[in-house]
């Protein structure tokens, strides 16, 4: 999908895709710091718990005092003292009575609640009750067997009120252990989490930083190695098309300047001109290509750093200054990318003089000799002899210009690849008979050379294809002779060669060219 965007969206995406990711890890981090924070829900049970057990555990723990207040009225005599013990009993009832509502309103909840703010209160009661109800009368009567009975009674409450007690402490600190486990708990899954999502972000920034890298920094490249191949003369380099944005679309655009100016080529050699126009255009993309190269390189240094950063603790300001970064590069790099586009676009077409053969009847001999009579000044240097072995009478209704063009490049492929300076003996022989009931000619250029090697033979007719680049070797010649047989003059072209035995190049022609064949 990512191929699909231009490079300025897939920075967006990348910028986009940081962003929420960090915004993600941020809202975790709030949420589970708002749950154990001071105050929060986790600490408020915890501290709740901890103000229940400081509450309940020293004396009085509730009924305890009040238990030891009933001693004391048991004993107390004639002196006055009951009426005071009374009115501190009354004083600890409402004590008591103030810490319930309190706890009512904490919403203890569970058998926590059930424990303190329902069984130990049931029990609290009772004991106030007895306190009031039964042991004051009986002592302000006198009657010490009922006072012992109830004093006993109220001896057994407060116990099983204690028991109870017991059971809300152990609760209370169980409860608190929990709440502790669950912050830990709360802690290390956040931490988890972070480092889960966090490996993520990292992951995914890398691949689609990778993604908007390779599609930026390898079309260029590629259109920069391109270009200065196609400068030093190699046009032997298929150019593949690249992703579907501004860099690929560079790259589509040589690769349509490539084709366009071999099809030319291969209509005139005018290399000299051609060879120019492409060290033109190679000169014209070097600065803005140098600069898309220059802010790419940048962008991948600045990541290079920000991964060292995240390894030591990223900060905020980092990341702003990673993003202002990757956006400044961003710019640059499409603005020069730009530049190449519209750059490309001006050499798209390029003009060059064209010529044209007519069809006429002439004679293969006459043709053959006027082609070797112009190549002369070459063969006389050349390491070799020309022999001809051509039938005076074979007359053809085609193109003679064309049919020239192919006889000369063969020779001139035979002269320059067959032999070398220490070649002796060499001899070149073009020879032609009848085939077909006389419907065809069979054309032969054959070398007693030192041959083609058999990896190579599969080549030899592939524009730009030469074992002499920069040693005076287009590449052109056998492909061009290759599209005039087969394009223009209808017939066929074949090679045999052994290495070290010499090669033989065979054209079959029609003796009349078809008639919807147009030399150009």
């Amino acid at each position: 999908m990512l191929e699909q965007l231009s490079i300025q969206q897939r920075f967006r995406v990348l910028l986009i895709f940081s962003l929420a990711c960090f915004a993600l890890c941020g809202y975790i981090v709030y949420r589970t710091l708002s749950e154990i924070r001071v105050n929060g829900p986790i600490y408020d049970s915890i501290m709740q718990g901890q103000d229940l057990v400081a509450d309940i555990l020293p004396p009085p723990e509730y009924l305890l005092e009040a238990y030891l207040v009933t001693l004391q009225m048991e004993t107390a005599g004639d002196d006055g003292r009951l009426p005071r013990l009374a009115a501190r009993l009354h004083l600890l009832e409402d004590g008591y009575a103030q810490r319930y509502q309190y706890w009512l309103k904490a919403q203890l909840q569970g058998e926590l609640a059930d424990k303190f703010l329902q069984q130990s209160h049931a029990l609290a009661l009772a004991f106030y009750g007895q306190a009031f109800n039964a042991l004051l009368p009986a002592l302000q009567r006198g009657d010490r067997a009922e006072a012992a009975r109830v004093l006993a009674q109220l001896g057994a409450t407060y116990e099983s009120q204690r028991h109870v007690i017991d059971e809300v402490v152990t609760l209370a600190r169980q409860r608190n252990r929990m709440g502790e486990q669950a912050a830990r708990r709360r802690i290390q899954v956040m931490g988890a989490t972070l480092a889960s999502i966090f490996a993520l972000t990292v992951a995914g920034f890398v691949v689609i930083f990778r993604t908007v890298q390779r599609s930026i920094a390898e079309p260029l490249l590629d259109a920069v190695r391109i270009t200065k191949r196609i400068a030093a003369g190699d046009w032997s380099h298929e150019v593949y098309t690249g992703p579907k944005d501004e860099a690929g679309n560079l790259l589509a655009s040589i690769r349509e300047i490539v084709k366009n100016t071999q099809k030319e080529m291969l209509k005139s050699e005018k290399m000299a001109a051609l060879g120019a126009l492409v060290a033109g255009v190679s000169h014209e993309l070097n600065t803005p290509v140098g600069n898309g190269l220059m802010a790419v390189s940048t962008i991948s240094d600045d990541l290079s750093q920000f991964r060292i950063q995240i390894d030591g603790g990223l900060r905020r300001s980092a990341l702003d200054e990673f993003l202002v970064s990757v956006q400044t590069g961003t710019d640059i790099a499409t603005r020069n990318l730009q530049r190449a586009a519209d750059l490309v676009s001006s050499f798209k077409q390029v003009a060059v003089d064209r010529s044209s053969a007519h069809r006429r009847s002439f004679l293969l001999d006459q043709v053959v000799r006027e082609t070797q009579l112009t190549m002369q000044p070459m063969l006389k240097r050349a390491p070799c002899r020309v022999l001809l072995d051509i039938p005076p009478a074979i007359t053809l209704s085609s193109f003679p210009g064309p049919l020239g063009q192919v006889i000369a490049n063969m020779l001139e492929n035979a002269v320059k690849h067959a032999f070398d300076e220490a070649s002796r003996d060499g001899t070149i022989t073009l020879a032609a008979r009848l085939i077909d009931d006389g419907q065809r000619v069979s054309f032969k250029v054959t070398d007693n050379g030192k041959g083609i090697p058999q990896h190579m033979q599969a080549h030899v007719f592939e524009p730009f294809f030469t074992t002499r680049l920069g040693q005076g070797g287009s590449g052109l010649g056998l492909h061009i002779a290759h599209n005039i047989v087969y394009e223009v003059l209808g017939g066929t072209l074949e090679l045999a060669s052994s290495e070290g035995q010499g090669t033989v190049f065979e054209i079959k022609i029609p003796l009349v060219a078809p008639e919807d064949r147009v030399a150009a």
